[in-house]
């Protein structure tokens, strides 16, 4: 979430999503399961179309947070120079995530992986314990109130409509 002025946003954007997310939500899924479907889970075959709605849904939320923060001149990696908290990020602080993780379940919703719910969940506990140990802190530390409000206002992971309009894009 920075302003980084040897690296254009858009290019920190899509060099970020290379190494980070696509690996996360799309490489490593691929290797445990070769996309091979498997019966489905809890014998639940619309399951499979959930699934697919879900993947099509994090990709959006994800993509939209990615292009949110080009859009706002930031990318997505430190030092951090300003908080995004409009589009995306005012009904969630943390739709980068929420969307891999969608992404994951969704997966593992439509080839039936009970592995790829386990990793879905590891990777949700690994999100929470960076955003309450590393993340939170640190930008409270560095914004203060403005930043406290943000939390207060916005939920880490369940989108929905801000409590307050933002009074501005940068925390």
């Amino acid at each position: 979430m920075t302003r980084n002025n040897g690296v254009s946003p858009t290019a920190g954007v899509l060099i970020f999503t290379l190494f980070v997310p696509f690996p996360a939500a799309g490489v490593i899924p691929w290797l445990m399961t070769r996309w091979q479907f498997q019966p489905p889970l809890a014998g639940i075959e619309t399951g499979r179309w959930l699934g697919a709605l879900i993947i099509v849904v994090g990709f959006t939320w994800f993509a939209s947070a990615m292009t949110w923060f080009a859009r706002e001149g930031v990318t997505p990696y430190p030092p951090i120079d300003h908080v995004v908290t409009t589009g995306p990020y005012a009904y969630s602080r943390n739709p980068m995530y929420s969307g891999a993780l969608m992404m994951m379940v969704g997966q593992a919703l439509l080839l039936g992986s009970r592995a790829l719910i386990i990793y879905a969940v590891c990777w949700f506990a690994a999100f929470v314990t960076f955003d309450l140990a590393i993340d939170d802190p640190i930008l409270i530390k560095r914004f203060g109130k403005a930043y406290e409000d943000y939390i207060a206002s916005v939920p880490a992971w369940i989108p929905r409509r801000p409590r307050r309009a933002p009074e501005t894009s940068r925390v």
